[in-house]
């Protein structure tokens, strides 16, 4: 029985430059404490005809692991440009995300990635030289294929060495990806037992049992999605709602509120909503902060820094108003005690910049963790380097949504089951 399994990654930054570096948000289970390292490696195909030009982006060992639930990113620069064959730059290629224990790879999540000029002119009339500066890469995210490997797990193996054991291996291939395009093979064959998982990480497995593992083209789909959400029945003790701006996570946070106060749920929280100013038409002069019973105070203004505040602080182009925040910011998060469930819409570097906001948020984090508040929060996609979100996710059971313009009517079910499991519990 595997003691690791992973039940979350998302695909984050995607689409991206493709010289941008790769990142991914793992989630995984331990069943029991394992006294050594995890090793996990980051591998970009670079052709479809040979093993050769792979290039292993990076490799990080995790380790001892304690039992229970684990969450990381996992970032690796892009590949080596001059390591890939100038007919294999563009089109569809993988990146293989490999873990394992004592050197036995136990589990594999292939992803395909379409790489593509952004202009339609070099699409139509590629230069027959690579221009890597001017692609993108789009990572297929909604059917990754995930192969579990058996693996001796034991402190003691019976041969006295850690490594693979006779008839504890063994790979099936991937053949209902599809019948085109990438045909790669990875790792040999054995004669192990067949019955090993290869399966899309939403539980679909198809495997024939052959001997090698491949990967063979699958149609880009037509629902993009960066995320393998926690199975739907699994109770989330936080949920984090993130996206590009502008992609509807306000518009999905207002709708959510409303639906869980219609099932009778109490809202503690607030949510975030541009100004704009009509005699300019229609330029955004700031953002204000409203609460689920309708209170407003500005959060932050253009050029406004009062006389009565002249400290307060900036962030780009826009003052933070921090007495009026504060003055209904605070109140609403110290009720989330009498309300079935906390929302925040965002945790920003605006909301941030007040001292005060921050210690609640401290406090919240615990109490989190503790399992006495339910919370529910829009954070930043690109949130690298503020440690309060990152320990938000770093917590066991947290369900982190990536809502992007194409996915987000289909992605709210989803975020309203879980809510709602959250807010019932």
């Amino acid at each position: 029985m595997a003691k690791v399994h992973i039940t979350n990654v998302v695909v984050l930054d995607n689409p991206s430059s493709f010289l941008n570096p790769f990142q991914f948000q793992l989630t995984f289970e331990c069943i029991e404490k394992l006294e050594e390292d995890l090793e996990w490696k980051m591998i970009y195909v670079g052709s479809a005809e040979s093993e050769a030009f792979d290039q292993v982006l990076d490799t990080i060992y995790v380790g001892p692991v304690p039992e229970g639930r684990h969450i990381f990113v996992f970032q690796a620069e892009p590949p080596n440009v001059s390591r890939i064959p100038e007919q294999d730059a563009v089109g569809v290629t993988v990146v293989l995300l490999t873990c394992s224990y004592r050197n036995q790879e136990f589990v594999r999540v292939g992803y395909f990635i379409n790489n593509e000029y952004a202009d339609p002119e070099l699409r139509e009339n590629p230069p027959p030289k690579p221009l890597f500066h001017k692609m993108t890469r789009n990572i297929l995210a909604t059917k990754p294929r995930v192969t579990r490997f058996k693996i001796n797990w034991d402190d003691t193996p019976a041969n006295g060495v850690a490594g693979p054991s006779s008839g504890l291996d063994g790979e099936v291939a991937a053949d209902d990806m599809g019948t085109n395009g990438i045909h790669h093979h990875h790792g040999e064959g054995n004669d192990g037992d067949d019955d090993d998982d290869d399966e899309q990480m939403d539980g679909g497995s198809d495997s024939n049992s052959q001997q090698q593992h491949s990967l063979h083209h699958h149609p880009p789909a037509e629902h993009d999605e960066n995320s393998i959400a926690l199975p739907p029945t699994e109770m989330p003790d936080l949920i984090l709602v993130t996206g590009m701006p502008g992609t509807g996570k306000t518009t999905i946070i207002r709708k959510l509120s409303e639906e869980l106060r219609a099932r009778g749920l109490s809202v503690a929280g607030f949510y975030t909503e541009e100004v704009r100013n009509s005699a300019t038409g229609g330029e955004r002069s700031g953002f204000d902060v409203v609460t689920f019973t309708g209170q407003r105070a500005p959060l932050a203004r253009v050029a406004t820094r009062p006389a009565t505040a002249p400290d307060n602080p900036s962030v780009g182009r826009y003052t933070v108003c921090l007495a009026e925040f504060e003055a209904l910011a605070l109140p609403t998060l110290d009720e989330r005690h009498q309300a079935r469930v906390l929302i925040v819409d965002e945790i920003g570097k605006m909301e941030l910049k007040s001292r005060r906001f921050s210690e609640r948020m401290d406090a919240i984090l615990k109490e989190v963790k503790a399992g006495t508040v339910r919370f529910i929060a829009t954070v930043p996609l690109k949130a690298n380097g503020i440690q309060l979100i990152e320990k938000l996710k770093a917590i066991s059971g947290c369900q982190l949504f990536h809502v992007k313009p194409s996915n987000r009517e289909a992605i709210y079910a989803d975020l309203l089951s879980a809510s709602v499991r959250l807010a019932s519990a």
